[in-house]
């Protein structure tokens, strides 16, 4: 990331606007993934290795600075305006109806999950248990999912060659973890078209997504107001 001036200087906005402290723990880029690969005999290479071991690398760091929970952030988001409001919304109905008894927490996600609600008003938020969670740009993880995450990924690299979002949705479709969702999703990717990616290709699908309120539109940082844009990826 640290290549990626664009990024970094929209994590920061992001990080100052709203008042949060980011963490820049260490990327792989596909030179390093293909290098671990071709080492280590793994199944997967690229692109798709380079964010599967950068998730990887965040789950172990967790377990050795003993992070209770981690807010993981990929570098092309963007956030709603009105984010803590939201936030706060979706953490009251966690604890009501979950108390500290769930694994991840997806606030953005690219895809319609079956047991999504219909959506809420504009400013409000629906929690539900997730189904088939697609994409990894924005999610909370607990350091015991974190545990066996580590475990599970260490073992795949070797004997399933798919991406790791892929990996995760069929552990949540098989009952492995308790994965929440948010409807609306608040914080989003910002696309392909408009923020250039090393490590996807347009061919594959633009991901950006619409928000409300787009904090980076509000900051004079985007070229595209993010309202006009669709509810999820266009493949």
């Amino acid at each position: 990331m640290p290549a990626r001036i664009e990024r970094r200087r929209n994590m920061n906005a992001l990080s100052a606007f709203h008042n949060l402290d980011f963490t820049y723990p260490r990327v792989f880029n596909k030179s390093d993934a293909d290098s671990m690969a071709a080492a280590n005999k793994y199944l997967i290479n690229g692109t798709h290795l380079a964010c599967y071991l950068s998730h990887l690398h965040v789950y172990k760091q967790m377990i050795e600075d003993n992070i209770e929970t981690a807010l993981v952030l990929e570098d092309d988001v963007d956030m709603e305006l009105d984010l803590m409001h939201r936030h706060e919304q979706i953490m009251q109905q966690v604890y009501e109806q979950y108390g500290r008894d769930w694994d991840m927490l997806y606030l953005g996600h690219c895809t319609w999950d079956r047991n999504e609600p219909v959506r809420s008003t504009k400013h409000n938020v629906s929690l539900y248990q997730a189904e088939y969670p697609v994409c990894m740009h924005a999610y909370a993880v607990t350091r015991d999912c974190a545990q066996r995450l580590a475990v599970l990924l260490e073992e795949r690299l070797t004997t399933v060659g798919r991406d790791i979002d892929m990996i995760l949705a069929v552990g949540v479709m098989y009952g492995m973890s308790i994965v929440l969702g948010t409807s609306p999703p608040y914080i989003v990717q910002i696309g392909r078209r408009e923020l250039v990616s090393d490590l996807a290709l347009l061919k594959d699908g633009d991901t950006a997504q619409s928000l409300t309120q787009s904090t980076l539109f509000h900051l004079n940082m985007r070229s595209t107001d993010p309202r006009t844009l669709p509810a999820y990826m266009i493949f």
